[in-house]
């Protein structure tokens, strides 16, 4: 057997491997014996009868086919071995038309995993300043409110809405002269920031039974393509206007929040070190995150295509189940933002790329530092996995695949938080 090899754009290879004559009639023979054993012949046991006999029942065609696939899984297997290659994928196989003296041609294409040259990361950590970790007043006292909000009633109010206030409003939106919306009693919390900018602003002063009608741009970037850019004409009907009363902060609340156990100053104290661990996180992340930019600015590589397919495939199938969980489908909120599948397929295709340059970067990472899986958590992530499937669901499973995605994962995190330490 030969073999030829020819590196390809996009981390692909291609071999071009030749089976002399000699070789062939020895899959010939193999590829009778196999076929032999599926053929009963008057006076001979099944399997036993010879090759001559065999032969004659098996027609020319159906022989060639089943030769020709056996020669070729079988040197392909041979060739990716003399190589050290690691397909990714199954290969593109080609038979080669030439005239090869009762031998077989053929050319293999296939996908590698890429091999990426880092850059001084620890250099590159080295330029980027981590933010502070303080946290302030404000931020205790917005903690606060958003608990006693938390456990605040809702009260009817004749007066005229005001920040703060949570107004019931029926609406119709009208763009370029079309009815394009309408809701009826939908709550709307004056200065959340929930809706278009400018629309909670129009809400203020207005009293139960008030119509007002007005007119917002919507941004440039509004997740709806149908209305970005666009004017929308509103006209609102409001149903009531409701006030939030808030709990005093005072003993009686933190034994309700803690269940009796903490008291007011206990619960400052709780609330002060959780947000000085939120905060702590929040920092850590961004200064993580600016290290693996930074690393992937300077990353030059030819992503094989069947590498980032599969991962924008799965970011397709992440925003499936977040889509789920909200109780619509992603078809729902396609419709909604005015997209069709195919525009969200390539709008994925950046993010998948950057997806799998962290996933070499990392890979790198791991091989460089010589991180290992603790095998305990390896087993105990498996067992959590297999929990969620039946017995016969866990026989399909190939355990081997999982364990390597397990043990991946954990090095990948092992690799992120060295970054973050830099």
């Amino acid at each position: 057997m030969k073999i030829t090899r020819k590196n390809l754009p996009k981390s692909q290879v291609e071999l071009n491997v030749t089976i002399e004559q000699a070789e062939m009639v020895d899959f010939i023979d193999k590829t009778t014996a196999r076929l032999a054993k599926q053929i009963t012949i008057p006076g001979f046991r099944k399997g036993e009868a010879p090759k001559e006999l065999v032969a004659k029942q098996i027609s020319g065609p159906e022989l060639l086919n089943e030769t020709i696939e056996y020669a070729v899984n079988e040197s392909y297997k041979s060739a990716i071995k003399d190589e050290k290659l690691s397909p990714l994928a199954n290969p593109e196989i080609k038979l080669s038309e030439k005239e090869s003296k009762d031998g077989l041609e053929y050319t293999a294409t296939i996908s590698i995993m890429p091999e990426i040259e880092l850059p001084d990361y620890k250099k590159l950590a080295s330029k980027i300043t981590k933010e502070a970790e303080d946290i302030t007043d404000k931020d205790i006292e917005e903690a606060k409110k958003y608990l006693q909000k938390s456990r605040g009633t809702q009260t009817i109010v004749e007066r005229k809405a005001k920040k703060g206030d949570t107004v019931s409003i029926s609406y119709t939106l009208t763009v370029e002269g079309k009815e394009f919306d309408k809701s009826e009693a939908m709550p709307v919390e004056i200065g959340a920031g929930k809706f278009i900018p400018g629309f909670e602003d129009e809400v203020i002063g207005l009293i139960a039974g008030d119509k007002k009608e007005f007119d917002i741009p919507f941004p440039k970037d509004y997740h709806n393509t149908e209305l970005a850019g666009k004017l929308g004409h509103f006209a609102i009907d409001i149903k009531d206007v409701q006030e939030i009363i808030l709990p005093d902060w005072d003993e009686d609340f933190a034994k309700v929040l803690s269940n009796g156990e903490k008291s007011i100053s206990d619960l400052e104290m709780s609330l002060k070190e959780g947000l000085i661990a939120e905060r702590q996180k929040e920092v850590q992340t961004t200064y993580t995150q600016a290290i693996v930019d930074a690393i992937l600015a300077k990353i030059k590589v030819e992503l094989p295509d069947v590498l980032v397919i599969a991962e924008r495939d799965q970011i397709i199938q992440e925003m499936e189940q977040r889509a789920l969980y909200s109780g619509h489908t992603l078809d729902d909120a396609l419709t909604q933002a005015g997209k069709t599948r195919e525009e969200l397929l390539a709008e994925a295709l950046p993010q998948a790329e950057s997806r799998v340059k962290l996933m070499l970067i990392l890979k790198e990472i791991t091989a460089e530092q010589k991180f290992i899986a603790d095998e305990k958590e390896v087993k105990h992530r498996i067992h959590h996995i297999l929990e969620k499937y039946s017995e016969k669901e866990q026989e399909q499973i190939d355990m081997d695949r999982l364990r390597i995605m397990v043990s991946a994962e954990i090095t990948d995190k092992m690799a992120l938080e060295y970054l973050g330490n830099l």
